[in-house]
């Protein structure tokens, strides 16, 4: 029995004596702002994934994927978060990143900007059976004329920015022919069109393609006479110290990723027709080619 104690005090002896083994800094952290947008994003249930390696097959899960494997200094996490929450949670200083991002003078008082990818134009969405009569065998139409044409009812997100060419056009005017609604999703305007709750509304042709999977093609849409080139789809984080640091190595992580257009060409070209996708990829390859190339670029 002696010799039990004996030895049980020995090892307790030697435990206490061992030096305390130091403990590290933080792993840091991205918190990224994901958007129950299919098919920029496929969220299952529309829930944030718990890891990167359950991100979806959405066009932006897939590039996402590809800077986040030049990032690996980092733990990263997700959230959906809205638009007008994700506002709120950063003022209460909730540092966030967004990889969709659109650029305004606005939201560059709240956070830094470095370009991704570019964005695809928007295009004019109606119903079918509505096509001669609004479009008047016209291959492509002018919102400036539609929004003047009273009889039309438009309806569109509010607090979602369509770009400073189609802005004009989309405020409400006071004969109410052009409508702003707080939605979650883009899908939800889609469902209301293929209902007959007003006239148009302003899409993404591969949104279009994906909410009619299956189904029967109700749904339509246009090119925009307004519309220039395409615009750049940005990634973003909060504008402060700690932005600052993750913005540089996100940067960095897609000149590094733009260099590889063959690894994101095919993330368009699942979404696209391929008409669509003749028109983007020479567009898309400039873009990378140039982004790989250049210098930072952090606004």
């Amino acid at each position: 029995m002696w010799k039990t104690r004996r030895l049980l005090g020995l090892l307790c002896l030697a435990v206490l004596s061992k030096p305390a083994l130091a403990v590290g800094p933080a792993e840091p952290t991205i918190t990224w702002n994901l958007s129950d947008w299919p098919p920029f994003h496929l969220l299952p249930g529309g829930q944030a994934p718990a890891t990167a390696e359950q991100l979806g097959e959405g066009l932006m899960d897939g590039f996402l994927r590809l800077v986040l494997g030049q990032l690996p200094q980092y733990r990263h996490r997700f959230v959906v978060l809205n638009g007008p929450r994700a506002e709120v949670e950063r003022k209460a200083g909730l540092q966030l990143c967004s990889p969709t991002s659109m650029r305004t003078p606005e939201r560059l008082a709240q956070r830094l900007f470095t370009p991704a990818l570019l964005a695809g134009q928007l295009q004019l969405v109606l119903r079918r059976e509505r096509l001669q009569q609004i479009a008047q065998g016209r291959s492509s139409i002018s919102l400036r004329e539609l929004s003047a044409r009273t009889e039309l009812q438009g309806l569109v997100m509010s607090q979602r920015h369509y770009g400073a060419d189609l802005a004009p056009w989309l405020r409400p005017a006071p004969d109410g022919n052009v409508q702003t609604m707080v939605a979650p999703r883009a899908g939800n305007l889609l469902t209301m069109l293929s209902a007959g709750r007003m006239d148009y509304t302003l899409e993404y042709p591969m949104v279009v393609g994906y909410h009619q999977l299956g189904q029967p093609a109700e749904l339509v849409s246009l090119p925009i006479e307004e519309l220039g080139e395409s615009p750049v789809g940005y990634f973003s984080c909060n504008r402060s110290d700690w932005g600052r640091g993750v913005i540089k190595d996100i940067d960095r992580a897609l000149r590094a990723v733009a260099a590889r257009p063959e690894q994101v060409l095919p993330l368009y070209r699942r979404w696209l027709s391929e008409d669509q996708f003749a028109r983007e990829a020479p567009g898309l390859r400039r873009f990378l080619a140039q982004r790989a190339r250049g210098g930072p670029r952090i606004e």
